[in-house]
């Protein structure tokens, strides 16, 4: 399978289509994922969180991790939630570690991954979450290069096809 970058892109029409969203996604999750999300104040990135996290088989209910910057989500699969808004450099995105946690197997699931601009794998699942013309839709993206990013968007796509 070669690297070039695929796309599917989707539209959620309320807070639960966009949780039922992340289910999907987090039931097609075999471990090690890096899962970037980015999308303004608002958007929707914690509920898509919440959606992974039941698809992983938690009973958690993720919640905004902004002061304590990740959250650990057990079922499944150990899922961490990570939302890097106050963080200032890559260094500090690096200095947390959150790599070897993927590479022991853990899914990672980050809001504002662009803090750590560069400290991402290529082959991680990028989803962008845009406001849409209501109060409850958004316009989401889920974009990858590699056989890790590939395969998810496949299956999300298989599913949706259904």
């Amino acid at each position: 399978m070669d690297n070039a970058s695929l796309e599917v892109r989707s539209i959620t029409q309320s807070e639960d289509e966009t949780i039922a969203l992340g289910r999907t996604l987090g039931e097609k999750l075999l471990g090690g994922e890096i899962i970037l999300i980015t999308g303004e104040l608002g958007a929707g990135k914690t509920r898509l969180v919440q959606g992974i996290a039941q698809g992983l088989g938690t009973d958690d209910n993720p919640r905004s991790p902004t002061f304590v910057l990740v959250t650990r989500h057990i079922g499944r699969l150990v899922l961490h939630h990570c939302d890097l808004y106050r963080l200032n450099s890559a260094e500090e995105v690096d200095d947390l570690g959150l790599l070897e946690l993927a590479e022991q197997g853990d899914v990672l699931a980050i809001e504002w991954p662009e803090r750590g601009d560069g400290v991402f794998p290529a082959d991680s699942l990028k989803v962008k979450m845009v406001r849409g013309s209501h109060d409850d839709e958004r316009l989401v993206s889920l974009s990858g290069e590699g056989p890790v990013s590939r395969r998810l968007i496949e299956s999300i796509e298989l599913t949706a096809g259904r």
